[in-house]
């Protein structure tokens, strides 16, 4: 038996499966292996987890289905991108050593904690960080934590022992461990009562990171404020060079968590930040929950204005090198900058253990332009893609941060497709267009010419006056929603959209690349559309407002009239000759020569648009009446306008598509309408 094998594991074959090679790190939640896994013939990495013997056969039963549940869930998420930890297996087995054992089967990867990069930092005499750089370094970690929020998940024991930098296939991934594993371990009373009996514990926080509810409960239940409270100081002490709560005990530490006298913030520890960023922190640090942000995307969002508000801190570390995100990746193509990579290697490993990461990536900030144009801040900004995990495990995210101009390299010039080479370079406006006043009017519906469910054409009359969004609603209007926990975050979901599907398109999002932050937000089904447009006062558009909107009284076959579409028209046909779009969609409003007869833009292409209405491919041929709406829950939504990669007859004014109003694709967006 290897030292420190507490279960007799190594040398031996787990399922079957599984043959364990070596332990490679420990932690209060268990052990984790190197193994070897038979069957596809790779080395993949076994989390074992410490049950207290004293668990009666019922309450490991009930334990069993728990810890199976969020194996399963975090293996489903993980399929969806390559940037997440991918969960291989999960299961239970009795160990050589007669120990009953809950493992997680992973994949291996290579890497190392920021705890132990931020110990060679301190060792080396550059332990703190500047303001923008540790906002950077942190950012994967909390737009993780935002997703997560987002979906009702706390992680509960956020440090930098939990935040894992892993190379792999030549980028850099940072991974937030660890998460579910706390709730399944501390979620039944009988496991509290077991350890108890036993003199055993499993440490559902650290209390270096701990916040004031973690310590006594009667400050509250914890939860996604929870987690706020420990990123906080995970960047106070990036700032600092040492930890915020610094005590000999964990009496010590509970005291420093919860005194309101003296919150540890970057001042309180000897740190110059401005006014601005320090109430931020501040904030972030309450001692009562309810005064906190309640979730990480609200406060990295407020972190943010305050911290790109600021003065630019110290040079670059000189530690830092630049990383090119390879072309073909499926990434924007983009520069991030990271930390020197020291030697050695290990796996994500579980709370608390002492293996190590192997690159800590510093992501740059944000173009001065796009902060600029921007009405307000984006949790996202200066990120192109983010995937998370959640459940069970590990969490993963990618960063990058995409160039905002072409590459004018020669290599990426010879690999633009001819096709794409005459598309012309649009620039967005300086400020979006205010949305624009539609009278009461009579309009032609429908095309003779188009589909059966464009016929038969007919009249339509719309007696009250409304206002339409002169361009769809973007990512930084929607994020907005989001950030005040009034919308939820977009992402390709919907029956019929495979893990194939999320895995190949997911990275489309707009709202997951900085440099979007004026295109229209994408991936939202039409539900989160009509949220969205109930958060400002608004609604969806009817579908024979849209078309009236669109064409206007004289029936024209496109927004513009009757002219076949071209480029500065619209953003459409991506990948097909001739195509409008380079990558996907374009700026909010930058083709002003789409207009249609009121002066609404981007009716044709770019994203296709949610409106009210209820699919009825027979609506058109039944009685005529005002102001028409189809009502129907149990039948599909519907979409027009065409988006980036739709072809000129997707764009025809007239065009219907039917969707499922729970689907949230690339292609599809929307805007919203008022009264006057």
């Amino acid at each position: 038996m290897s030292g420190g094998d507490l279960f007799g594991w190594c040398g031996a074959t787990l399922d079957a499966k599984y043959r364990i090679d070596a332990v490679i790190g420990e932690g209060g939640f268990g052990l984790v292996y190197k193994a070897f896994h038979l069957g596809l013939r790779e080395t993949v990495a076994v989390k074992c987890l410490k049950m207290p013997a004293a668990l009666s056969p019922a309450d490991r039963e009930k334990f069993k289905e728990s810890f199976l549940d969020e194996g399963r869930l975090l293996h489903r998420l993980s399929k969806a991108n390559a940037g997440i930890a991918q969960a291989l297996d999960v299961g239970t087995a009795e160990s050589p050593n007669g120990i009953w054992t809950p493992y997680l089967v992973l994949e291996w990867l290579e890497g190392r904690g920021l705890d132990e990069e931020l110990t060679q930092r301190r060792a080396a005499g550059r332990g703190a960080l500047g303001l923008r750089a540790a906002f950077d370094l942190l950012s994967p970690a909390a737009l993780a934590l935002a997703e997560a929020h987002n979906q009702g998940i706390a992680h509960r024991d956020i440090k930098p022992a939990n935040l894992f930098l892993a190379r792999v296939g030549g980028t850099v991934m940072l991974k937030v461990l660890d998460f579910g594993i706390a709730k399944v371990l501390t979620g039944t009373t009988s496991l509290t009562h077991a350890l108890e009996a036993t003199g055993g514990s499993i440490k559902a926080f650290t209390p270096q990171y701990g916040a004031p509810e973690q310590f006594d409960s009667r400050y509250g239940g914890t939860g996604p404020w929870t987690d706020v409270f420990a990123l906080a100081l995970v960047f106070v002490e990036l700032l600092a060079g040492r930890p915020a709560l610094d005590g000999q005990d964990t009496i010590q530490l509970m005291v420093q968590s919860a005194n309101p006298q003296e919150r540890p913030t970057p001042r309180l520890r000897g740190v110059s930040v401005s006014q601005a960023v320090e109430e931020v922190v501040r904030k972030a640090l309450e001692v009562q929950p309810r005064s906190r942000f309640l979730s990480a995307g609200a406060f990295w969002s407020a972190l943010q204005t305050a911290v790109y508000a600021a003065p630019v801190d110290a040079p670059v570390d000189p530690l830092q090198v630049t990383m090119t995100v390879p072309r073909g990746s499926g990434l924007p193509g983009a520069d991030a900058t990271a930390f020197a990579p020291a030697s050695g290697a290990a796996l994500a490993a579980p709370s608390g253990s002492t293996t190590s990461p192997q690159v800590a990536p510093v992501i740059p900030p944000p173009s001065p332009s796009v902060r600029q144009r921007r009405k307000g801040p984006v949790v996202a900004l200066g990120l192109a893609a983010a995937v998370v995990a959640l459940g069970g495990g590990v969490t993963a995210i990618l960063l990058v941060r995409p160039s905002l101009a072409p590459d004018s390299s020669p290599a990426a010039a010879s690999s633009t497709p001819a096709a794409l080479e005459s598309a012309p370079a649009v620039a967005p406006p300086a400020a979006l267009p205010k949305p624009v006043r539609i009278p009461p009017g009579a309009f032609v519906m429908g095309s003779a010419d188009g589909d059966a469910a464009e016929r038969p054409v007919h009249e339509v009359i719309l007696t009250r006056p409304f206002v339409i969004d002169a361009v769809e609603v973007t990512v930084q209007e929607y994020m907005a929603c989001v950030r005040e926990q009034k919308c939820t975050s977009p992402g390709v979901h919907g029956p019929g959209i495979d893990e194939a599907a999320v895995q190949r398109l997911g990275q489309n999002c707009n709202f997951l690349d900085a440099s979007k932050a004026l295109h229209p937000v994408n991936c939202v089904d039409r539900t989160q559309a009509e949220k969205y447009c109930k958060f400002v006062g608004k609604r969806l558009p009817t579908e024979a407002e849209w078309e009236y909107a669109a064409r206007g009284p004289d029936g024209r076959a496109y927004p513009w009239g009757a002219t076949p579409p071209a480029c500065a028209r619209g953003a459409f046909g991506a990948g097909a000759e001739g195509s409008c779009s380079r990558q996907g969609t374009a700026p909010a409003g930058s083709h002003a020569e789409g207009a249609s007869p009121f002066g609404v833009l981007d009716l044709a292409g770019n994203v296709r648009e949610w409106v009210a209405d209820a699919w009825d491919e027979r609506a058109y041929g039944k009685p005529a009446k005002p102001d028409p709406l189809v009502v129907n829950i149990a039948a599909k939504g519907i979409v027009r306008g065409g988006s980036w990669d739709s072809g000129p007859g997707d764009v025809r004014a007239a065009r219907r598509i039917p969707l499922g109003p729970g689907t949230g694709d690339v292609w599809t967006g929307f805007r919203c309408v008022g009264s006057p």
